[in-house]
């Protein structure tokens, strides 16, 4: 049920995406800062609900939920608990979350610490971030959904990328995917 709720947040996380782009081009197109304004509350409804997805993916990781496909390719009983929390973008699906997870952080932090931009500019910045996520969310419901069952889970997953397993690549994606991200 767990990981359901996780990839019903990924669908969540679309349609807050789909309105920041919406919505707020709307408001801007026919000068009404009302609808204007909704790009920052959009930005931290989407945010939420993408931490949402990447906990219960971690969560199905701790626990060894191997009915899950991606938790069964990239984790077993064996793997240290530090290596189990970097099989979460130790492969393509989860990989592809931790990207547009940390898209999303970058796009909160635009929103909070840009106050000094003209309202305007900064919604419209907000809208590109927003039609890329939904670019990238599109991508990872539809072809590389990380949440997708297992109809029969094997008692035992397989084993994380033996290169992966090291602790500097543990904390490399996340960095690298920082400053890709933060490029945006």
């Amino acid at each position: 049920m767990l990981i359901e709720i996780g990839h019903f947040a990924l669908v969540l996380a679309l349609i807050f995406s789909i309105l920041l782009v919406v919505l707020p081009s709307i408001g801007i197109y026919q000068n009404k800062s009302s609808l204007a304004q909704l790009s920052k509350p959009l930005v931290w409804g989407q945010c939420f609900w993408i931490t949402v997805a990447i906990f219960v993916l971690m969560s199905a990781f701790l626990s060894n939920d191997f009915s899950v496909k991606y938790v069964a390719e990239n984790s077993n009983t064996q793997l240290p608990t530090i290596f189990k929390v970097s099989a979460l973008w130790g492969a393509h699906e989860g990989s592809l979350l931790l990207w547009v997870f940390i898209l999303s952080l970058w796009s909160v932090a635009v929103s909070v610490l840009s106050r000094q931009l003209p309202s305007n500019f900064l919604n419209q910045i907000l809208i590109v971030l927003g039609f890329i996520s939904v670019g990238f969310l599109l991508f990872l419901l539809f072809t590389s959904n990380p949440f997708e069952r297992l109809n029969i889970p094997p008692l035992e997953g397989r084993e994380l990328n033996p290169l992966l397993q090291d602790i500097g690549l543990a904390i490399h994606p996340p960095m690298l995917y920082m400053g890709y991200v933060g490029l945006l």
